[in-house]
């Protein structure tokens, strides 16, 4: 069904036009943002462009809420916040309701995975208040949900299972089944964190139910985690692996950054439960990599923690150690951020609890007040003619005394605990100083372990400075050298084939013709090998010209010179490319990298003395790059030392002749051009070189444009 939406918006997009165009773009967010954000993002990004163009701000603040959204459904926290951020500002200034508290829950979702609590609590309570306010229900439940994760971290559980069910119950009244899966998942995480593990398994069986008729891919890896988790607590570490597998492979098609970290960090704990140490470090540096990449401060926190763990498991106790004391040190950075905000909370603490407990005591006096006041009144009214009126009042009186008394004993009762609550408040306060001290003591010690160390980098960048200095001015001289070289020796090889073609034209004797026709070769080859050495040595200042490259005529008079050059008639060429390839670059770099590959193609062939000369040439594209493809057929190369050819100089150059400079002049030419070089072995003996150009996204959108 939601593939059904999607493909029929799609085609509803095709004519759509101005505002209509963007509200079905924001709609196709919706409907693939959880599954393909990558698809989600550039919708968005259509949007923004076509709402800045309008000059709309309410539709650029959505978009941008959009596009932070997304980049939240693929981990990647810093742009989203960024994004959110500029979203809310855009509908601060227009003030529109809707767009603010949806922004507030955003940007209070994002704060949750950095790790920044507080901030997080903050704008969820603000978007949460206004939405009870203004009686909307749309997005109401995933603020719930997202104000009860913020209280699960604070291990706060009652008030987190109380803002989950809540949203539960919205999400099922209005038929979400969406955020019915995102509720179960956070209930059953709850559950795992108080190790309910029975309870735990019940929610996400029942979200994996529900996912196998909806399409939600990021809530149903998070279902399939939460199920690895319960497997692995329980012992059953096959089933856990298999759960965990299948979350990862969900995760790594929606490019959820955070989502893989955590599994990875999972297993990484499975792998150590088995006693499978290296290859949970393996990915315990994949977990790190990722957690440090997107700031997510607590996974990092748990790398560290599960790395001492390892080290220690494995007997390596000073690794051990120094993972604990970056464990404690972060711990203890996350805690002083937490600790300078809850210092400042607890007077104001104290002082809301003084005040309420003096509101208390003055509501009941003024009751009591009130009813002295009815007495004296009634009695200055009601005399013995109304004696049976009295009786009532009397007896109404006394009802009246039982429930003021009844008042009074849970005023006092309510004025005991907020006394025992002031004096264990008291007691933090004085905790929290202390703690506050010591970290402070460590701060002081950290900042001279910081100054020595800052001493020592200094000193190392000075000498990292003079080599990189030393290393340019012998650059600069080995470029000369080459250049003046190559020059020196450029006028000799000329004159001797001037001689030679003079020979050729003079002498008469076959076998002396053929001797100066060799001769003549081996000096066409000197030249060009003399101006590949000076080329490379001009490559790293060549600034890149761009034109459209006609791919046909290059490889036809690069074909043509090879040919003559290798003495080779019988050179069978199979050209393949697509039609109407458009491509711009830089000609002379283009031109090289096909003339060396044909000509050190040639010489692999001649080398490995194959019966036939083919060679496939093909070129296809895509969005982003072309691929080139030169194919060898019949001839197999990889061993040790040709794999080595496509990175430098090698000794394999021994065996085939002036192979290695050609290709190193490639490899100089792909990397000028952003490009990529690989040579790959096909099962029936065939040898690939593969490349991989990048377009000039910049220069052909001033084409188009």
């Amino acid at each position: 069904m939601s593939q059904s939406k999607t493909d029929s918006l799609r085609s509803v997009l095709i004519k759509a036009e101005g505002e209509e165009r963007i509200a079905i773009l924001h709609s196709l967010i919706f409907e693939t943002w959880l599954n393909h954000p990558d698809s989600a993002l550039k919708y968005a990004e259509q949007a923004l462009i076509l709402s800045r163009r309008a000059e709309d701000q309410r539709n650029i603040s959505k978009s941008l809420r959009l596009i932070g959204g997304t980049y939240n459904y693929k981990g990647e926290f810093e742009p989203s916040l960024e994004y959110n951020l500029q979203a809310l500002e855009i509908a601060l200034k227009i003030n529109d309701s809707f767009l603010i508290h949806n922004a507030l829950n955003n940007i209070g979702f994002v704060y949750i995975s950095l790790g920044n609590y507080q901030n997080s609590l903050e704008y969820l309570m603000r978007s949460y208040q206004m939405k009870q306010k203004l009686g909307v229900i749309y997005g109401l439940e995933h603020t719930l949900n997202n104000i009860g994760l913020v209280y699960a971290q604070a291990h706060m559980f009652d008030s987190a299972i109380h803002y989950f069910n809540r949203g539960l119950k919205i999400a099922q009244g209005n038929e979400d089944i969406d955020l019915v899966i995102y509720s179960q998942n956070n209930i059953g995480n709850l559950h795992l964190s108080k190790m309910d593990y029975k309870k735990a398994g019940i929610y996400f069986q029942s979200s994996l139910s529900l996912a196998k008729n909806n399409e939600n891919k990021n809530w149903k890896s998070v279902a399939l985690k939460g199920m690895g988790q319960v497997a692995m607590a329980e012992g059953n570490y096959d089933s856990a692996k298999y759960y965990y597998d299948q979350s990862l492979k969900i995760r790594k098609e929606i490019s959820e950054q955070k989502g893989i970290a955590e599994i990875y960090l999972l297993e990484a704990e499975l792998l150590m439960l088995k006693g499978d140490t290296d290859q949970a470090l393996r990915l315990l540096n994949q977990c790190d990599s990722i957690a440090g990449k997107i700031k997510a401060k607590s996974l990092v926190l748990d790398v560290y923690r599960v790395s001492a763990e390892l080290y220690k498991k494995k007997g390596e106790t000073p690794l051990s150690n120094e993972y604990l004391e970056k464990f404690i040190s972060l711990k203890d950075s996350l805690y002083l951020d937490a600790l300078e905000r809850n210092l400042s909370l607890i007077p104001l603490k104290l002082e809301e609890n003084k005040n309420r407990m003096k509101l208390q005591e003055s509501e009941i006096a003024l009751k009591e007040k009130s009813f002295q006041n009815l007495v004296y009144i009634s009695l200055l009214i009601l005399v013995t003619p109304f004696s049976f009126l009295m009786i009532l009042i009397y007896q109404r009186n006394k009802k009246i005394n039982s429930t003021l008394k009844k008042q009074n004993n849970k005023v006092e009762a309510q004025k005991e605990e907020i006394e025992s609550q002031k004096e264990y408040l008291e007691i933090n306060l004085k905790e929290l100083e202390r703690a506050k001290n010591v970290i402070s003591l460590q701060k002081d010690e950290l900042e001279i372990l910081n100054e020595q160390l800052a001493g020592t980098v200094d000193k190392r960048n000075y000498e990292l400075k003079k080599v990189n200095e030393s290393l340019r001015t012998t650059s600069l001289e080995l470029d000369n050298f080459i250049y003046k070289s190559s020059h020196d020796i450029k006028g000799p090889i000329v004159r001797l084939m001037g001689i030679c073609d003079l020979a050729m034209q003079d002498v008469n004797d076959a076998k002396a013709l053929e001797y100066f026709g060799m001769l003549d070769k081996a000096a066409l080859r000197l030249n060009v090998i003399i101006d590949e050495l000076k080329l490379i040595s001009e490559l790293n200042e060549k600034t890149v010209e761009t034109s459209l490259i006609d791919f046909k005529a290059i490889v036809q008079e690069c074909f043509n010179e090879v040919a003559y050059i290798e003495n080779i008639n019988d050179f069978n060429l199979d050209i393949q490319m697509e039609d109407h390839l458009i491509y711009y670059s830089d000609e002379a770099l283009v031109r090289l990298i096909i003339f060396n590959m044909l000509q050190n193609s040639l010489q692999f062939m001649k080398s490995e003395q194959s019966d036939d000369y083919k060679i496939g040439f093909y070129i296809t594209e895509n969005e982003q790059s072309i691929h080139i493809t030169f194919k060898l057929f019949d001839l197999k190369l990889m061993d040790a030392e040709t794999s080595k050819l496509i990175s430098s100089f090698s000794k394999a150059q021994n065996k085939f002749e002036n192979i290695s400079i050609g290709l190193y002049t490639v490899k100089q030419c792909i990397q000028k051009l952003s490009g990529k070089f690989n040579m790959v072995l096909e099962e029936k003996e065939h040898t690939k070189f593969e490349i991989e150009l990048p377009k000039i996204l910049n220069f052909t959108s001033k084409i188009d444009t």
